[in-house]
């Protein structure tokens, strides 16, 4: 191999070499002239493309501006406004702060830049020259001839109107973030969007996402934590994407990929939404700026948190609440204000009620889990429950009057029923596991000792210390559990009505993805999931009556998984359906 000494680089390709980290495509000049547009404090910017970018872009604002002297240093490698020293990397508060996107992007193009800031005169920056310009308060960045003098890099861009969709991907993405600014955005001299202050998410989200759903159908809720705040866009199951690119996460105005906050979106609508179909969901989220770390990622696409598990549990929570009473709403006909904005506790938990502000105060009901009353639990008395789908029953005495009328089984997996006018298909395995959850919960403080004890050992301290944690939790459920001097574990005793294995327990306990305040109701869910009549069990009218008589008289229309028990529909929304009017 020939020998080849080490040498260091001509100072013009190592600029190009740093500069390809931070542009790599037209819509990287995009976000960072956005972003300084945005800290130098605009009101009003205007993003203008042409040939994808690849031919012109340029930001212009209303912002700060910047002196001649500001000027002379911007386009030098890391000369920056936003930081001073270096415990500032510690509380950022601009979307900007390494000093290298003007130098990047002088290195890889054409740069002109106007600006003129209050008191200081109006200034040009052309071709490394500054002269007197004649220019509002504000600046403008004109970046022309994009990788032209950089060939490896200019090979590998795409076709004009891809860079176009990327570059007006950026330009949302900053616009939704943003709604008190006003955004402008042009493609080869015409205008695409033109986007005033907006007075919340909400109204900019529908305004630059131009979903093709009704308006109504999408809502605002909040949340609150320790030294966080969020909010979050959200459509109803009604508003079904194909996959996660309506999916989005905000931190501090600027967008993120963190994928446990992605995760705790998808937890939250679980059971919403038909599998392989997403939300469209976007999550705005203020914190405090000594608890996330922005300067992991070149491009500042990733964030490292100091307490993920917090902000994890909040918003799916928060969301997990909003489509449980989404459903609720939906499924008892109560009448709701179109995009409400929801106010929700701000720990997370379930005990409080929501709160609308333009609507009264809805009723203060129980947790998901734990709803205030239950139906008489009559499947098949004296019989455990798992047997109960199972066995043939005799049919309802006419002495228990219904006041629905039994259509039969449809596709051995639903349950027709005609009441008050209205259609209901009932999903028979989802309405017998909630009825069967509810006796759980019912007889929780009800335990059996096992005649063998079930031992756990734990794989490492993590699991030692998940266990401690929830101990004391699982004895008020019925599952008597003690740490042994080996450092294995006993379960000496479950509650009478569980149904499991002891793989099913000792996995469901350990399972990292079950978060420890959920994990008692995680276990009688999964038991009534268990134990329930299955998709295509064939059910004797006895027993689909019961369910149905128990399932209607169920507080909460839902599943233990959050899905709702049936769908209904009136005699003119049937009609409409099948075009009859």
């Amino acid at each position: 191999m020939e020998y080849k000494p080490v040498r260091q680089l001509p100072p013009s390709v190592a600029r190009k070499i740093a500069a390809g980290e931070v542009i790599d495509r037209p819509s990287a000049v995009v976000r960072e002239l956005m972003d300084n547009a945005i800290d130098a404090g605009a009101t009003r910017i205007h993003v203008e493309i042409a040939n994808g970018g690849i031919d012109l872009i340029r930001v212009t604002d209303n912002g700060s501006g910047m002196t001649a002297e500001d000027l002379a240093l911007c386009t030098r490698t890391h000369t920056t406004s936003k930081i001073s020293e270096e415990t500032d990397l510690l509380r950022l508060s601009t979307l900007g702060f390494r000093g290298e996107a003007l130098s990047s992007i002088d290195a890889v193009s054409r740069l002109e830049i106007r600006t003129s800031r209050e008191n200081s005169g109006s200034w040009i920056l052309d071709l490394g020259n500054i002269r007197a310009g004649n220019h509002p308060i504000g600046t403008s960045v004109s970046v022309e001839g994009l990788f032209e003098n950089f060939p490896a890099r200019k090979q590998f861009l795409k076709r004009s109107s891809a860079e176009s969709s990327q570059c007006r991907q950026i330009f949302i993405e900053k616009a939704l973030a943003w709604p008190g600014l006003e955004f402008k955005f042009s493609v080869d001299g015409e205008t695409r969007f033109l986007l005033p202050p907006a007075a919340t998410y909400l109204e900019r989200t529908l305004a630059a996402l131009e979903p093709k759903e009704p308006d109504t159908l999408f809502s605002q809720i909040h949340g609150v934590g320790d030294r966080f705040t969020f909010s979050a866009v959200l459509g109803s199951p009604d508003v079904v994407r194909a996959d996660r690119r309506f999916e989005m996460i905000f931190i501090n105005g600027r967008r993120i990929m963190e994928y446990s906050l992605l995760q705790a979106l998808e937890y939250g609508c679980e059971g919403h939404f038909p599998n392989g179909s997403h939300p469209v969901a976007c999550l705005f989220i203020d914190i405090d700026p000594s608890l996330v770390d922005f300067n992991i990622h070149p491009a500042k696409r990733e964030a490292r948190f100091r307490d993920p598990g917090a902000l994890h549990h909040s918003v799916s929570s928060v969301v997990k609440d909003y489509y449980r009473r989404y459903a609720v709403r939906e499924l008892k006909r109560e009448e709701a204000e179109p995009a409400q904005d929801f106010i929700f506790p701000s720990d997370g938990t379930r005990e409080h009620p929501l709160q609308s502000r333009s609507s009264e105060p809805l009723s203060k009901q129980e947790a998901f889990f734990a709803p205030k009353t239950y139906a008489e639990y009559a499947l098949s008395a004296g019989t455990h429950p798992h047997q109960a789908a199972a066995e043939r029953e005799s049919p309802i005495p006419e002495s228990e009057a219904q006041d629905f009328r039994y259509l039969g089984q449809v596709l051995g997996t639903f349950l027709a029923v005609e009441k008050r006018n209205i259609f209901y298909l009932i999903d028979q395995h989802a309405a017998h596991e909630r009825i069967l959850y509810q006796e759980l919960m019912e007889t929780r403080h009800e335990s059996q000792n096992l005649l063998i004890p079930y031992r756990i050992e734990p794989a490492g301290e993590t699991d030692t210390e998940r266990l401690r944690r929830i101990q004391r939790d699982l004895a008020d459920a019925g599952f008597d559990i003690e740490e042994e001097s080996d450092g294995a574990w006993q379960v000496a005793s479950v509650p009478s009505r569980w149904v499991g294995k002891r793989t099913d327990l000792i996995g469901e306990i350990l399972d990292p993805a079950v978060e420890p305040e959920s994990l008692v109701t995680h276990l009688y869910a999964t038991a009534a999931c268990r134990a329930a009549c299955k998709d295509g069990d064939v059910l004797d009218s006895g027993t689909a009556m019961r369910i149905i008589r128990q399932a209607f008289e169920l507080e909460e229309p839902l599943c233990p998984h959050g899905r709702p028990l049936w769908i209904m529909m009136d005699r003119e929304e049937l009609f409409r359906k099948i075009r009859r009017t």
